[in-house]
């Protein structure tokens, strides 16, 4: 079981990527502000982070450039619709890359992939071990509380 940190900027995306992982047994925090994800990556300490690499209005490489920077223990998977055009060196600070699909057999695969690298163990047998989750996010522009829902589904909101 990891903690994933998911950056789309489309809602419906975030649920179903989410849900996805939580069925899984992972704790999920979906955000759709690139300006959330620096904080959230202080309070949180993901194990990983699920990046779509098209966002508006961010210049998307210098985002994942800064945030290998500012925090290189963290696992970066880009999720993305686009197959990577145009090509950019910069992908190579990625930890790997999953086409979006409505099927998503290859993102679970890879997610586990760099978990099991990451935490150096078998993520498998943690996948139903959650005992509390706190999200600490500091007050400020408009954002929704954290929720935690108990349960199977394992999901933080900011």
């Amino acid at each position: 079981m990891g903690k994933i940190l998911i950056l789309d900027e489309y809602s419906s995306v975030r649920e179903l990527t989410s849900a996805e992982l939580a069925n899984e047994g992972h704790l999920v925090v979906p955000i759709g502000k690139p300006c959330l994800v620096r904080e959230l990556i202080n309070s949180l300490n993901p194990d990983l982070l699920l990046l779509d690499i098209h966002l508006s209005g961010v210049d998307r490489w210098d985002l994942l450039e800064v945030l290998k920077k500012e925090a290189p223990h963290l696992p970066v998977l880009i999720f993305s619709a686009h197959s990577g055009d145009p090509p950019d060196a910069r992908i190579a600070l990625a930890d790997g890359f999953v086409l979006k699909s409505s099927r998503f057999e290859k993102l679970k695969a890879k997610v586990d992939e760099v978990l099991r690298r990451k935490l150096g163990h078998d993520v498998e047998r943690e996948k139903d071990t959650v005992t509390d989750a706190r999200v600490s996010i500091s007050p400020g522009t408009n954002r929704r509380t954290p929720l935690v829902q108990r349960g199977k589904n394992k999901t933080l909101h900011a």
